[in-house]
């Protein structure tokens, strides 16, 4: 069974790279960012800087420290981190934590780490990453999340209009296999700005068909779904 599927989504594209993300965790690809950077810093005549080397600093760790602390992700004092960043380093301490993971071997090797931290990294890397990484959180995924989300509602309302006792996962699921090929926990969370427009879409027309009475049981509901022209 798929629990932790890779996705690559072209909203995550930075300088080239399509920066990879799992669906269960959330985790973004950190090899991907310095590919990013190694892309970009050639085309912008930047400096050369390693992702391994701002993990080292104070300044990193200290930011760490707070979101880790935000999160209710770690509960030691500030002094006890840094002390045990210092005394394990800190990517023993996060792997610890369970915030950051490398997986595969030589040349398949891959690391990835909590989605905040990873902005944290981007930051540290360019204010140019930086934004652009911004821009795609807020603009493209962020907003379009929300309508998508705002959407659901109205629709699980008229369908508890006409079907009782509504399972409104099965409608969920169907959607999800619509739009993305299968179903799995966590997708729309993943989602692309055009695989969320595209759950919107289906969403309203199905609340639109079931005021308009032109669908009328369940039956229809999950008709019109798998039917849906996207």
């Amino acid at each position: 069974m798929e629990s932790n599927i890779i996705m690559k989504s072209k909203d995550r594209d930075l300088f080239g790279v399509v920066i990879k993300q799992e669906t269960k965790t959330g985790f973004l690809s950190v090899s991907e960012l310095q590919k990013a950077y190694e892309t970009a810093r050639w085309q912008y005549g930047w400096s050369d800087k390693r992702i391994s080397d701002i993990m080292q600093t104070d300044a990193f760790k200290e930011r760490t420290y707070y979101l880790l602390h935000n999160q209710g992700i770690i509960k030691a004092s500030f002094t006890a981190f840094m002390e045990m960043t210092k005394k394990e380093g800190i990517a023993k301490v996060l792997k610890g934590l369970g915030v950051y993971k490398t997986t595969g071997a030589r040349e398949n090797k891959v690391t990835f780490t909590n989605p905040y931290i990873w902005i944290l990294l981007a930051m540290e890397l360019n204010p140019m990453i930086y934004a652009t990484v911004v821009t795609w959180l807020t603009d493209t995924l962020i907003f379009d999340r929300i309508e998508a989300g705002d959407e659901f509602k109205p629709m699980n309302n008229a369908i508890k209009s006409i079907v009782p006792n509504p399972d409104y996962k099965k409608y969920a699921i169907a959607i999800n296999e619509k739009v993305f090929g299968k179903h799995l926990t966590g997708m729309r969370n993943l989602a692309s700005a055009q695989e969320l427009k595209k759950i919107t879409k289906i969403e309203q027309f199905i609340s639109q068909g079931i005021n308009m009475q032109m669908i009328k049981e369940d039956r229809q509901i999950m008709y019109a779904i798998a039917n849906f022209s996207l």
